[in-house]
């Protein structure tokens, strides 16, 4: 997959959040950089007043790889209710790719396709 390929889906996917009436407001920001690679920022506002933060530091110089990324969904009081990310933790977690639960445990877990993630976070409105 072509990085504009990528990006054109990221945009459709956060956009579903709004054609299904779920977003008060959906800003994204997309930075290209040289050698193919990109930073996606998005902040997806929802009708209850929860906020999905998603960044992303893509390289897709021999396809889509997600370098970094961090999807973290939060009630309306800025308290975690969910997060994907692939950061590394002190001390160190025996993987990389993980979920954060509101109750702070961490279980490894890959990003969920687009759709799950839609999905995950439409059950919680």
């Amino acid at each position: 997959m072509l990085l504009n390929e990528y990006l054109a889906l990221f945009r459709k996917a956060i956009a579903k959040f709004e054609n299904y009436g779920y977003a008060e407001s959906v800003e994204i920001r997309e930075e290209i950089r040289a050698n193919k690679q990109a930073i996606l920022n998005a902040k997806v506002v929802l009708i209850d007043n929860s906020v999905l933060h998603i960044k992303e530091y893509i390289d897709a110089k021999y396809g889509i790889t997600r370098t970094s990324y961090a999807y973290q969904y939060q009630d309306r009081d800025g308290q975690l209710i969910f997060r994907y990310d692939n950061a590394a933790h002190r001390p160190e977690l025996d993987f990389k790719e993980h979920k954060h639960s509101r109750d702070g445990t961490i279980l490894e877990s890959s990003l969920p396709d687009f759709s799950d993630l839609f999905d995950e976070i439409v059950r919680t409105l």
